[in-house]
């Protein structure tokens, strides 16, 4: 972190990101495998976005329900259009999800998807505990985010570009699974049966698909603090040295590291 503040949202375009999401959705099986998800589940989906993969997950839990949990508004606009009867959903940080929920009976399933490299390291035993206490005993937690070495590429031509202009650099929290295991084990959770891992991606991208991957998800991790004239040549700069984002083989496919979890409360 970069001296940012704890808990902040960027500035999210619901409609832009819900048409750039290809690169998330082509690995939602992926997040599904190798757990059950009971047909009458009651299930949270922390940051759920612009509920594309909500909407899936309530498909799933047909005699269930899902509830949707997002900072943005403009996401929550998206996700409110698509959603079945059987969701809800609710506005605010995943940092007041014990209090944003209020008296909500207990949860069978918390799940959560690219969204918590966005908070603080700090901020994440609380999270957890409060994930743990939301939970039936024995009920799952499922999350991925960016863990380890994260579109390393990246967050290392994008540092440049910001720094240069008197910018900030990236405000993701990145860790590693060891570490992550000890604030999973502290909060309450066990993972016998589960895991807690970083697991390597190639995602697939072409020119157009990669700038609209970075305006839609990746430049308002720096923009959200800043001045519209930064924002402007900031993205200006950016979208200038997509070049520089290619990988070894010429393509510009990125590489994603996610923190992987399975446990249960």
């Amino acid at each position: 972190m970069t001296g940012r503040p704890t808990q902040w949202c960027p500035h999210w375009d619901g409609r832009h990101y819900a048409d750039q999401h290809a690169h998330h959705r082509a690995f939602d099986a992926w997040f599904l495998a190798g757990w059950h998800l009971p047909a009458d589940a009651r299930v949270l989906d922390v940051g759920c976005g612009d509920g594309a993969f909500t909407r899936r997950v309530a498909e799933l839990v047909g005699s269930g329900s899902v509830i949707g949990l997002d900072a943005s508004e403009s996401m929550l606009t998206e996700a409110r259009a698509g959603a079945g009867t059987n969701q809800s959903f609710v506005h605010g940080p995943a940092q007041d999800l014990d209090d944003l929920l209020g008296d909500e009976p207990p949860l069978d399933v918390i799940i959560s998807r690219a969204a918590l490299h966005w908070v603080a390291e700090s901020q994440h035993p609380g999270i957890l505990a409060a994930m743990h206490r939301r939970l039936k005993p024995g009920g799952t937690l499922r999350l991925e985010f960016g863990g380890g070495d994260n579109v390393a590429r990246m967050v290392a031509t994008l540092d440049q570009i910001s720094v240069g202009l008197g910018g900030p650099t990236a405000p993701w929290t990145f860790l590693e699974a060891g570490r992550y295991l000890g604030l999973v084990t502290a909060a309450g959770f066990s993972v016998d049966g589960g895991w807690v891992r970083t697991v390597a991606q190639r995602r697939s991208f072409d020119r157009d698909s990669l700038a609209g991957w970075l305006t839609s998800q990746c430049l308002q991790a720096y923009t959200t603090s800043c001045d519209a004239a930064f924002a402007g040549a900031f993205e200006a700069s950016v979208l200038s040295r997509l070049d520089d984002l290619r990988a070894d083989d010429g393509s510009y496919d990125q590489i994603f590291v996610r923190l992987d979890v399975l446990a249960r409360a």
